[in-house]
This record gives C-alpha cells, structure tokens and sequence, in this order.
C-alpha cells in the first residue's frame, strides 16, 4: 500500500498509539468479485502473488499476516493491496524439534522443519501461502478460466494448497 504519512503518539492516555495515513481503496467484496470477468480476477491473485514475495522478503525479514481474510484488504485501481497492519508479524516460532512446527488449519495441518538455529523454517511464509490459497486462488483462479489454462492453474493451486514448491516462467 502506499504509505502517506503517520503520526506516532505517546501520552498518558494512549500509551505508544502509531496511526498510519493510507490510500483509500475499495473494500474487498468476495461475492462481487467472482461476477468480474477472469482477466480481472486474476490481475488480483497476481497482485497477491507479488504482495507474498514482499512479505516473505521484507526489509524487516519474513512478515506473516495473522488475520489474512478478505477484509483485510482493499482494491486500488485493479490492485489487491493490505489496509490492516494490526495482525502483521515478523516472529518466526521457536523449536527444539520439527513437532514444535505443527501448523492448524481448518482444512488440514502442516508440520515444518526445525532449523539448527531452532527456528520453524519458512513458517510465515507458508502461513501467508496457505491462506492465500484458502481464502483467494480457490475461489478466484479456477472460476471460468480460459480451458488452455486450467492444467497450469490447477498444479498453482495444488501447489499452494500443498505447500510443494513449483517455479514457473513467466
């Protein structure tokens, strides 16, 4: 999203209260975005895909979005942007073994690896990749795609629903 200015605040009231000042964009209506045509459908997944690379290259190191769902996010001309920040995290969990990496989800569960630094390898990054796929690339890729696409897009969202990792040209 595009930063406008921010005001940091530190009185007795409101102890270390941060306001950002953020573009305005289009709240994110699931439903009235699955009537837009495909072309535009996809635009936005794109945009995510870029918005995960962001996330997991940061300045600040790998960010995970706690609070992923749609509302969490708004349209800017076509382009899928965040407008919450409240649930953003650069914590990588700690471990002594890959059991202390077990992530739950409704439709199913991950464990991931243990690092010898004894942190849970990737695990925002994949939280960030598994949400998008539950809550974006389910809904928004498959629907009314174009038939040459379909092959590629289904190993894209296995691929992100699996957590397999899956390189393609652009």
């Amino acid at each position: 999203f595009q930063l406008y200015g921010y005001c940091y605040q530190d009185s007795n009231d409101i102890p270390d209260t941060l306001t950002t000042i953020t573009e305005l964009g289009s709240p994110l209506e699931m439903i009235q975005l699955l009537q837009t045509s495909w072309e535009d459908r996809f635009r936005i997944c794109l945009s995510l895909v870029r918005l995960l690379h962001y996330l997991a290259h940061s300045p600040l190191g790998s960010v995970t979005l706690l609070d992923f769902r749609p509302r969490q996010f708004v349209i800017v001309d076509g382009e899928l942007k965040v407008t919450d920040l409240d649930d953003a995290s650069i914590e990588e969990s700690s471990c002594t073994s890959n059991s202390d990496c077990f992530m739950e989800f409704p439709a199913r569960n991950f464990t991931l690896p243990c690092s010898v630094e004894g942190r849970c390898q990737n695990m925002n990054e994949k939280r960030n990749l598994y949400n998008a796929y539950r809550f974006f690339f389910t809904y928004l890729l498959p629907h009314s795609a174009p038939s040459s696409l379909r092959p590629l897009l289904d190993k894209i969202v296995n691929a992100t629903g699996n957590h397999n990792r899956h390189h393609h040209a652009k």
